[in-house]
């Protein structure tokens, strides 16, 4: 009985322990100024405090540490955490997470709503406010249904006068998916063809032991594999087959991740939690800014050159891709920046490193 009790007190003393971890790891996720979890948490560049995207609006962009006019940024590592809080809607009682509060909110059966008409008077809850939009603002309903549809829906409703207009946008749309089918055609046909003479390796990459195209990278003895580094332009082909990848700006990395390029900061990101050596970022690579991976920033370097025959495929959708890709061009004296090694993805991601 003695040796129960003992067990069971000390049992209780590790839950209390992780409960105090638990609370004190939330305390530093409070805002500085509203000392609740941060809400779209951003932090100081002066000081490094945390604050709630609003409190700093409110605070006219003045640090409450050092009282000096200041610029923030997302931290995106408190945005993940507090993201992750359970969170229980004080109308209807749902439980879910913060990180869909907001869009809870905005559907939340139990929420009283006020019309927000002219002269309307009207409270009630979400369905009872639907049915009052209907029958009490239909006309105010029907001036607006266009913002409410995509412009596709909007062109099949226009006038005689826009079907010449019409019609060449139908003629670009039919264009360009043949353009995107022949793609992936040749993308199946060239993973045929090397899919005889590759091998898979634990990375998930595929390698033909041939002479990689283009220019040395420095971080390869010059071949394909035949177990881990970058790979040619036609396994990479055969990469994207394998993955299943058929959106634009898509590659895999040297070390087995999808990596895609960010349209704000114009680089490679793969999001993976590889970034802890580098204190300038959160943990992880990317996703939408910030230093990123070694295997990702040598996609930056390859992309103008060994993978460019895939870069060229992406000028399908008209949206400044060719920009994109040419605002990605790095010098390749850059590679002193990262102070990292090649192998710390695979370890992170509990892989063997193969010599």
């Amino acid at each position: 009985m003695a040796s129960s009790s003992k067990k069971k007190l000390e049992s209780q003393v590790s839950l209390d322990m992780r409960e105090n971890d638990s609370k004190q790891l939330l305390a530093f996720l409070n805002c500085a100024k509203c000392r609740d979890l941060a809400c779209d948490a951003v932090e100081t560049h002066c000081c490094r405090v945390l604050l709630c995207a609003k409190c700093l609006e409110q605070r006219a962009s003045q640090c409450p540490k050092c009282s000096e006019p200041c610029s923030a940024s997302p931290c995106h590592l408190a945005r993940r955490l507090i993201g992750m809080q359970p969170w229980c809607c004080s109308e209807c009682g749902k439980e879910t997470n913060r990180s869909e509060q907001t869009d809870h909110l905005l559907i939340c059966p139990q929420r009283v709503r006020s019309c927000p008409a002219s002269g309307c008077s009207f409270t009630g809850l979400t369905d009872s406010f639907i049915d009052h939009l209907i029958q009490e603002h239909k006309d105010a309903l029907m001036k607006e249904v266009d913002k409410l549809f995509p412009p596709v829906k909007r062109q099949r409703r226009s006038s005689d006068s826009s079907e010449s207009s019409n019609d060449s946008d139908s003629s670009r749309r039919r264009a360009m998916v043949l353009r995107y089918q022949r793609y992936r055609e040749r993308m199946h046909d060239s993973a045929i063809r090397e899919r005889s003479r590759v091998r898979l390796a634990v990375t998930g990459k595929n390698y033909c032991t041939g002479p990689l195209n283009g220019p040395p990278c420095n971080c390869c003895d010059g071949r394909c594999g035949p177990d881990n580094g970058c790979n040619c332009v036609d396994c990479m082909r055969l990469d994207l087959a394998s993955f299943n990848i058929s959106r634009p700006l898509t590659l895999i990395n040297r070390e087995g991740a999808v990596a895609r390029i960010s349209l704000q900061a114009a680089k490679f990101y793969c999001g993976r939690a590889v970034m802890g050596s580098d204190p300038r970022t959160d943990g992880f690579c990317g996703p939408n800014d910030g230093n990123n991976c070694h295997a990702c920033y040598k996609l930056d370097q390859q992309l103008r050159n060994r993978y460019a025959d895939i870069a060229a495929e992406w000028d399908l959708d008209g949206l400044g891709v060719r920009d994109i890709i040419d605002m990605t061009e790095t010098n390749e004296d850059d590679d002193d920046e990262y102070d990292f090694d090649d192998d710390d993805g695979l370890v992170a991601m509990g892989l063997d490193v193969i010599d």
